[in-house]
């Protein structure tokens, strides 16, 4: 003869089975990771303060799309901003403008609770606007490496996806400590940035790509002008004979960029054919992937100094 079930038979269990789904379902509603606040501190000081982890959020930069998804939280982004192409699933999200053009419209019709801004990306008036209807707003402004880290760390607080934002921003440390173990400490070699060449244009030592031309052993020949992108000219270079020309950029759009610079063949970096070409993308987003974009340049640079010594 059959034991009837200790717990008092077949309706027993369905209503236990329904007393556990209601549990399940108390504990995911009221779970820490979907309805506990937020906060954090942006790069401008602002306190960023949210009701519960970000849910749908808007991003105002390509830069600032590959961060979210290096913080795990690449399904919540609804709003992009045009040129955001990496990781492939970025080009699928819906685009509110360009980040010099955006449209306020587009982006509150998105129903974000969190958009992600950059504070050199031409949108102060539409933050403003964006806090002005409630909506929360954190401004990023990474100068050196470290700060590429804070921001991945930053928004996993406000997605309260930590987990995964520290292990990108620790991984990410990790390649440029090495990077600057193995390359910082060698003979510098001096560098002119092409930046453009008509009008002929560089980059200081005063943004992202200062900390990574010092980060590969380079020594910029306009490290110290007064702005971040000032324009030069040729004679300028000249008088500082860089042993290497670096491009970000015009690779792409003019392949035969080195021709252009065959017209000054004293220039040392011209006369011994030390052109160092680095993919756009790389080195001047601040993402992970400005790992892979300083190891191209610090891989360049390092084939001109064995050169250099060579002779």
């Amino acid at each position: 003869m059959m034991r009837r079930w200790a717990g008092g038979g077949p309706r027993a269990l369905r209503n236990a089975g329904r007393l556990g789904l209601l549990v399940m379902l108390c504990v995911w509603a009221g779970s820490p990771a979907l309805a506990a606040p937020v906060s954090g501190t942006d790069f401008t000081g602002h306190r960023v303060r949210l009701d519960h982890p970000a849910r749908r959020i808007v991003a105002l930069t390509p830069h600032l799309v590959e961060n979210l998804f290096s913080a795990g939280l690449g399904d919540r982004v609804v709003g992009a901003v045009r040129y955001s192409n990496y990781p492939p699933a970025a080009k699928n999200i819906p685009r509110v403008g360009g980040y010099n053009s955006l449209s306020l419209e587009a982006i509150v019709a998105r129903k974000p609770d969190l958009v992600v801004a950059w504070a050199e990306g031409g949108s102060p008036d539409i933050i403003k606007r964006l806090r002005a209807l409630g909506i929360a707003v954190y401004v990023d402004d990474p100068r050196r490496l470290a700060g590429i880290a804070r921001t991945i760390r930053d928004l996993g607080v406000l997605g309260h996806t930590e987990g995964t934002a520290d292990r990108a921003a620790a991984a990410f440390k990790h390649r440029i400590a090495g990077l600057r173990k193995r390359y910082a400490h060698r003979r510098p070699v001096s560098l002119f940035w092409e930046v453009w060449s008509d009008p002929l244009r560089t980059l200081s030592d005063a943004g992202m790509t200062g900390a990574v031309i010092k980060l590969c052993g380079g020594r910029n020949v306009f490290g110290h002008a007064p702005t971040l992108a000032p324009q030069v000219s040729i004679e300028s270079v000249i008088a500082r004979d860089p042993q290497a020309i670096v491009a970000s950029g015009v690779a792409e759009t003019k392949p035969h960029w080195k021709a252009y610079w065959q017209q000054w063949p004293t220039i040392p970096a011209v006369a011994h054919h030390h052109f160092v070409a680095v993919d756009p993308d790389l080195i001047s987003r601040p993402t992970v992937r400005l790992a892979d974009g300083a190891a191209e340049l610090c891989r360049g640079l390092d084939r001109v100094r064995k050169e250099l010594k060579a002779r």
